[in-house]
């Protein structure tokens, strides 16, 4: 069963109108995550196959009680893990007046994540509902010209959207698909959806402190968008499972 962290944020926008974990050994210049003394153990491949194997082990298998759990054995070790992520709870976003973009000074949070498991962590990110409301009143969420594919913001002037963006500053980023910028023109963004998007994946255990992964929310009131006055807000939940 794969482990997984969950928190969720509470987003708002106010517009006007006018622990520790232990490898198996490590050092300040390596870690062995997982070692095992067996009888033999390759790896094989084919075109179509491929198998990583060991043999000679003895008294494997994973065992718990309410306090411990304990993951015996070479694949074992692999296959479990732990994982945490802390976030803060509240985001409150840039207030925009009458029309244009969001100040991005205030409009991030850092999601620090810890796991020990040597296959990595994986982050998703989902929204309560894709837009955010005031009342009756929403700012849409944002569209991407492709779908699921971040890009360099682009807001039409008769529309109001708002979005996320993963900040170049992360300790696991991709830069490739989220930009080298964490603004509006250099940073690549994307909308929040109601179903899960995978933001970034990691896969070798973190150090100690954890990852820090920068998220970064984005709003924009077109040049020719009548946008209503209120707070607007959203719920954004933030997942990180072992792979």
């Amino acid at each position: 069963m794969k482990k997984t962290k969950n928190q969720r944020i509470f987003l708002l926008i106010f517009f006007l109108l006018l622990p520790f974990f232990a490898r198996a050994m490590s050092s300040s210049n390596y870690s062995i995550d997982s070692d095992v003394i067996g009888s033999f153990g390759d790896q094989s491949s084919s075109d179509n196959f491929s198998i990583t194997d060991t043999g000679g082990e003895v008294g494997t298998g994973g065992s718990a009680s309410a306090t411990y759990e304990i993951l015996a054995g070479f694949w074992s070790s692999l296959s479990g893990g732990t994982i945490s992520m802390a976030c803060p709870d509240n985001v409150t976003m840039g207030p925009i007046t009458g029309v244009g973009r969001s100040d991005l000074a205030t409009n991030s949070i850092v999601c620090n994540i810890k796991t020990d498991s040597v296959t990595g962590y994986k982050l998703e990110w989902s929204a309560g509902s894709a837009t955010m409301v005031s009342g009756s009143d929403a700012i849409a969420a944002y569209s991407p010209a492709v779908a699921g594919t971040p890009e360099i913001w682009s807001v039409d002037a008769a529309a109001s959207e708002w979005g996320a963006h993963l900040g170049a500053g992360s300790t696991t980023t991709d830069t490739d698909m989220w930009g080298a910028a964490d603004t509006y023109a250099g940073g690549k963004w994307l909308d929040v959806g109601t179903s899960p998007f995978m933001v970034i994946d990691r896969h070798s255990a973190t150090d100690p402190d954890g990852d820090d992964e920068v998220i970064f929310f984005g709003s924009e009131v077109g040049s020719n968008k009548f946008q209503p006055s209120g707070s607007y807000s959203v719920d954004v939940t933030m997942t990180a499972t072992i792979l």
